[in-house]
């Protein structure tokens, strides 16, 4: 997949109606505490080998309602990229036009933290087709699969507010090339997402964005 994207490096908040918003979340939430953010142990949750890209996502669903920062990060890559909808970078200036592991470490910090702005999360992931097969550039290179899901992403809040993420969102995913299973299995992992624009209108107290949008509530959180 070929980006034309030019890179756009972290910016100070405008201050739109909804970089206020930002501004409180990031008050209220995330790791700003001396002895760092609590959260819920999930020991008792069943998560997968990474050994197909079904378990991936599966565990990356798993983690989010559970809100484990640690099998979360464990689903992408070390040279992961994430890619905001073209619609939204167009509505805010302000959100880089791709970003890291080290930023998804920090936004999720804040937004899976035991107290604070986030009450609770509620993920469902539909898979749109069939996952795409994408050949190595050269005989017996590693396949590379494509899976679009639809999105239902509900993030409850303070004062009933809740944020509603229902853009499509493409995961691509390979084999990772430093680990194996604990029975020598190949592991997969997510290398890129990209948010997929899509329109859509909610009554108050229910603010709609893309998930990108919704990450980026939390970026800045802390960063200075």
């Amino acid at each position: 997949m070929k980006i034309s994207r030019a890179h756009r490096t972290l910016s100070p908040l405008t201050t739109t109606a909804l970089a206020a918003v930002i501004l409180g979340a990031c008050l209220l939430a995330g790791c700003s505490s001396s002895t760092g953010p609590e959260f819920p142990s999930g020991s008792d949750i069943h998560y997968f080998a990474r050994t197909s890209p079904d378990s991936v996502v599966a565990n990356l669903r798993l983690a989010y309602e559970n809100r484990n920062l640690t099998r979360y990060l464990d689903c992408l890559a070390e040279d992961f990229t994430f890619y905001p909808s073209e619609g939204t970078l167009a509505e805010n200036d302000w959100i880089p036009e791709s970003w890291g592991k080290t930023e998804e470490h920090h936004i999720h910090c804040g937004m899976f933290a035991s107290y604070g702005f986030v009450h609770d999360i509620v993920l469902s992931l539909l898979l749109e087709g069939e996952p795409v097969e994408i050949p190595g550039p050269d005989n017996g290179d590693a396949v590379t699969y494509e899976y679009t899901f639809g999105v239902d992403l509900r993030v409850n809040c303070q004062d009933s507010l809740q944020y509603v993420a229902t853009a499509p969102s493409l995961f691509v995913l390979q084999i990772d090339p430093d680990e194996v299973s604990a029975t020598e299995e190949p592991l997969w992992e997510i290398v890129q997402w990209f948010d997929i624009d899509e329109g859509n209108c909610y009554g108050r107290p229910v603010m709609p964005t893309s998930w990108g949008e919704l990450k980026a509530i939390f970026l800045y959180h802390d960063r200075d």
